[in-house]
C-alpha cells in the first residue's frame, strides 16, 4: 500500500509545487534547525554511550552476478546548542561484496512496523527532497537524517518533537535490482538526549545562517545587523567575512557604528571587529552635493561577537578609546534570511 502511494504522490508533485502548496518550513525536510551542524559530519559517534546503533547488513547488489554487499550502519544523534533540538546521524559504510546503492527511508514516530513519512540522507541541511537514495554506495559517508513532516497517507505529520523523541527508522533496499521485500530494516531510534547526545562542537559556530537583524530589549530603537558571507572555493580552501554595524544614538542623535572582517577560516565561534564612527557628509538625496573627503573615520574601539544559539548573541564591546565605555550585551534575533534561515523551527 505504501508503494501505491509513494507512485500517486510522484505524479502529484508537479502539482504542489505549480499551485504553491509548499511551505518554507515543511519544504526544509529537515526536522532539525539547518544551522546546527555546521561543520563537516563526523564519521563516529562521540561515545560508545552516544552510538544507537552499529550493525552488518547484508544488502543486494545491483550488479548481476556479484555477491551481495556487506554494509555498516552506524546511528546516533548529536546536539544542538539551541535547546531541544537534535540531529539524527546516519553512516554508511560499505565493507565488501557486489556494488550497492544508499536505501530508501522511511520514519514514523514511536515503534512502529510500517513507517508512512518519506526521510532522506542529507550531506547537507535543508536541501529539500534531494537527498542520496538510489546513488551509488561509497565506502564511508555520513548523513544527516531528514523526514517529510507529512506521511504518504496523509494521516500523520511529523515534528522536531517527534524526532527528538522515539521513532521509528526504516532502511530499505526492497525496490533495487536483485532485492527482496525482506531487504528492509527498521531501527527504534531512541529519545535525544543532551547529557549523552553532545553537539559536534563546544560552542556554537558562527556562519551565514546567523545573518540577520537583532534587537536588545533593555536598548529601545537600537539594533545590530550581522552579515556573514561564506566565499566557497573549487579547491576547499573556503573563507567568511564578517559585517557588523549597531545603530544607536549619541547626544540625541541617531549614529552608527561599524565594523568588518575578512579572510576567515569556517569553523570560528566568536569573531572580534575594530569598529568605526563616521562623521561628515550629506543626506543621501542630495547626490554631487559632497566626497569621499568629506567623510571623517574614527576608530571607535572594537567588539566582539559569539552565538549562544541560532538566535541569540552575546555582544561585548570596549570603546573606551573613543570614550564611549565598555560591557557587554544580548541580541535577539529580529529578521533572518528567508531560505537560509538557522532554526526556522523558532
Amino acid at each position: 500500500m505504501r508503494h501505491l502511494l509513494l507512485s500517486v504522490l510522484f505524479l502529484l508533485a508537479g502539482t504542489a509545487f505549480a499551485t504553491g502548496g509548499i511551505n518554507v518550513l515543511t519544504d526544509l525536510q529537515s526536522p532539525f534547525p539547518p544551522g546546527c551542524v555546521a561543520v563537516e559530519l563526523y564519521d563516529e559517534p562521540a561515545s560508545s554511550a552516544n552510538e544507537l546503533y552499529r550493525e552488518d547488513l547484508q544488502v543486494p547488489s545491483v550488479e548481476p552476478g556479484w555477491a551481495d554487499a556487506t554494509v555498516r550502519v552506524t546511528i546516533w544523534r548529536t546536539g544542538c546548542h539551541d535547546d531541544g533540538y537534535s540531529v539524527v546521524m546516519v553512516n554508511l559504510k560499505h565493507l565488501g561484496g557486489g556494488p550497492a546503492l544508499v536505501p530508501k527511508l522511511f520514519a514514523e514516530a514511536g515503534e512502529v512496523d510500517l513507517p508512512m513519512h518519506t526521510a532522506q540522507l542529507l550531506r547537507h541541511p535543508a536541501s529539500g527532497n534531494v537527498g542520496a537514495s538510489s546513488n551509488e554506495l561509497h565506502r564511508n559517508t555520513t548523513y544527516m537524517l531528514g523526514v517529510d513532516p507529512f506521511s504518504v497517507d496523509g494521516n500523520t505529520v511529523f515534528t522536531p518533537a517527534d524526532y527528538n523523541d522515539v521513532f521509528t527508522l526504516e532502511l530499505s533496499w526492497a525496490d533495487y535490482i536483485n532485492a527482496y521485500d525482506n531487504d528492509a530494516y527498521l531501527f527504534d531510534i531512541l529519545p535525544y538526549e543532551p547529557a549523552i547526545d553532545p553537539p559536534q562542537t563546544d560552542y556554537p559556530v558562527l556562519h551565514g545562517r546567523m545573518t540577520g537583524h537583532y534587537i536588545m530589549p533593555d536598548l529601545p530603537r537600537t539594533g545590530l545587523v550581522l552579515e556573514i558571507g561564506e566565499q566557497y572555493q573549487p579547491d576547499g580552501d573556503d573563507t567568511n567575512a564578517v559585517n557588523a554595524t549597531i545603530y544607536t544614538y549619541l547626544d540625541g542623535h541617531p549614529f552608527w557604528v561599524a565594523g568588518s572582517l575578512g579572510d576567515i577560516t569556517p569553523g570560528f565561534d566568536l569573531v572580534t571587529l575594530d569598529m568605526y564612527e563616521y562623521w561628515g557628509g550629506e543626506f543621501f538625496s542630495q547626490p554631487g552635493s559632497y566626497s569621499e573627503s568629506d567623510i571623517e573615520e574614527f576608530h571607535a574601539g572594537n567588539m566582539s561577537i559569539e552565538a549562544l544559539d541560532c538566535n541569540t548573541l552575546l555582544v561585548g564591546f570596549n570603546f573606551q578609546e573613543g570614550g564611549l565605555g565598555a560591557g557587554e550585551f544580548l541580541a535577539h534575533r529580529l529578521v533572518r534570511v528567508a531560505g537560509y534561515d538557522c532554526n526556522p523551527w523558532e
